[in-house]
C-alpha cells in the first residue's frame, strides 16, 4: 500500500472515529431512581447555601415526582413537575398548568411560552404567571460532576398580583440544559420583587447517576 493510500486511510478512520465521539450520548426518558446533585451557591459572594441531591420518586404519564435531600436537614422536599420539568408543585408554590420548562428537542433559537394560574401555599395569594424561554446558544459546560455539551436556555417569568397589579415578582434563569443527563448541570436564578433585586444563586451539578 502507497504512502499516499496509507495515510488517506489514516485519516478516513481518525474522521470516522471523531465523528462517532461526537454523536449525542441518548440516556432515554428519566427514570424512578434517577438523581442529581448540587451546590447552590450565592451569587453575589460565591458562598455555599445548600447541598442538595433530588431524587425521582414516581413517574406516571404526565408527571415527574422527585424528593429533594438538603444536607444538614431531615426533612426532604417533594417536588412535583410535568414530562417537561415545569414546575407543578415545589412546597411553596402550586401551578396550573405546569410552569414553562424545558421543551425538549432542543435547537438553537427555539422558543416557548407559557401561562399559568400560580398560588403561594404560605401567603394563599393568587399570582398569574407568564413565561417566555429561548434555546440561545450550545456551549461545553464543566462542572465538579464533569463536562457537558449543553443548550444555554434562558428564561424569564414574571408574576402579577390578580388583586394587586401595582404588586409584581420577575424571576429570570439561566440554564445550561444537558440531555446526556436529562437536567442542567448548572443553572442561575435572579429574583426581582416590585423592580428591586432581591435575590440571585447559582446551581452546579456535582454528581448524577441513573437507574439502571
Amino acid at each position: 500500500m502507497s504512502i499516499r493510500i496509507m495515510a488517506l486511510a489514516v485519516a478516513v478512520l481518525i474522521g470516522w472515529s471523531q465523528a462517532c465521539l461526537a454523536q449525542p450520548v441518548e440516556p432515554g426518558p428519566v427514570r424512578v431512581g434517577d438523581r442529581w446533585s448540587y451546590d447552590i451557591k450565592d451569587d453575589a459572594t460565591g458562598d455555599l447555601r445548600h447541598a442538595i441531591t433530588v431524587i425521582v420518586v414516581d413517574i406516571t404519564d404526565s408527571e415527574i415526582t422527585t424528593r429533594t435531600m438538603v444536607r444538614g436537614k431531615d426533612r426532604p422536599q417533594t417536588m412535583v413537575f410535568d414530562r417537561d420539568w415545569g414546575r407543578i408543585d415545589d412546597g411553596n408554590w402550586k401551578l396550573r398548568p405546569a410552569g414553562i420548562g424545558i421543551k425538549a428537542p432542543l435547537q438553537v433559537g427555539k422558543e416557548w411560552r407559557s401561562d399559568a394560574n400560580a398560588m403561594h401555599l404560605a401567603s394563599g395569594v393568587a399570582f398569574r404567571a407568564s413565561g417566555v424561554a429561548k434555546v440561545v446558544a450550545e456551549e461545553r459546560i464543566t462542572t465538579p460532576a464533569g463536562s457537558f455539551d449543553s443548550y444555554r436556555v434562558e428564561t424569564m417569568v414574571r408574576l402579577l398580583n390578580t388583586k394587586d397589579q401595582t404588586k409584581s415578582q420577575t424571576w429570570t434563569f439561566v440554564l445550561w440544559y444537558a440531555p446526556a443527563v436529562n437536567r442542567w448541570v448548572r443553572r442561575k436564578t435572579e429574583a426581582r420583587y416590585d423592580g428591586r433585586l432581591r435575590d440571585s444563586f447559582v446551581d452546579e451539578l456535582t454528581d448524577y447517576s441513573r437507574k439502571p
